[in-house]
């Protein structure tokens, strides 16, 4: 509180938490395939600055959002038990400008997913992370991106974790036009961040991991909220049984009476015990 001419302490967030037990944050930058920049967090484990770590890539939701410089409960976690995680705003990320943010219209499953794929590269090449021993968590989009990692670059990583995440990118937008309407300016804004209008053919097909399980190496943990009102479970569902049926290794958690933000506490521990054992399992 300020008053009087000074701050005054009031009350922490988080009383719990010792200061000491909160891992360093720092921005990072690299430049992707084309050029680029890439503003990047990195949560670094308390103590370790950096050489050959074991690593998580964790892609932020939105996806036009971007991660803030702040007490990430997820991060934390991650670099509590060892773990240097990785937060690249790539393009079509807000809070960078609009060019940044409209370089990423067109781009789901394509530019926007080589952003991360250069993070990972970028971060093995000087010697910070280990390349060998790299997971991809994410939730939404970031679940989308995690999917999309493990179909189209399934040697990138040892395991993968989608929360609340898109598999069906197709489907997604169909169920937007069934709620919305066809002509409604949500379904026109969702057309123009997936493929710039260009919806037709098979450019969704081609975006949408569910369309190529095939391709998937790494164990894959999906976890999705019963009640999920912005992607629906069927997401995960579906995702599940194609993985299945191609004989994958999967896992999948239904948050009971769980919502896409896991606004439940119990849901959160849930996840968070279940990521737990999953990536200690595989890096």
């Amino acid at each position: 509180m300020y008053a009087k001419g000074s701050l005054q302490f009031l009350a922490g967030q988080r009383p719990s938490i010792p200061r000491t037990s909160v891992n360093p944050v720092k921005v990072y930058e690299f430049n992707a395939r084309d050029g680029m920049k890439i503003p990047t967090l990195l949560t670094i484990p308390a103590g370790k600055e950096g050489a050959n770590l074991p690593a998580i890539l964790m892609p932020h939701g939105g996806p036009e959002s971007y991660d803030r410089m702040s007490f990430n409960y997820m991060a934390q976690y991650f670099a509590s038990q060892g773990y240097l995680v990785i937060q690249p705003q790539f393009r079509g990320s807000s809070g960078f400008g609009r060019n940044h943010l409209l370089a990423g219209r067109g781009e789901w499953g394509r530019k926007m997913q080589d952003d991360l794929t250069d993070a990972v590269l970028n971060l093995s090449e000087s010697g910070k992370i280990n390349k060998d021993r790299v997971c991809i968590v994410g939730s939404s989009y970031g679940g989308y991106a995690a999917l999309v990692g493990a179909v189209f670059t399934p040697n990138l990583y040892q395991c993968v974790v989608s929360v609340n995440g898109v598999s069906d990118v197709e489907e997604m937008l169909q169920e937007e036009k069934d709620t919305y309407g066809r002509n409604h300016w949500v379904v026109a804004y969702w057309q123009d961040v997936i493929a710039e209008g260009n919806v037709k053919e098979d450019h969704l097909e081609k975006i949408s991991p569910i369309n190529y399980v095939k391709n998937i190496k790494a164990p894959v943990l999906l976890i999705h909220g019963q009640y999920d009102k912005v992607v629906p479970i069927e997401q995960s569902e579906n995702m599940a049984d194609e993985m299945e049926g191609e004989d994958k290794n999967v896992t999948f958690i239904q948050l009971e009476k769980g919502d896409h933000h896991l606004s439940k506490a119990k849901n959160r521990m849930k996840a968070l015990q279940a990521i737990h054992k999953f990536v200690k399992q595989h890096i």
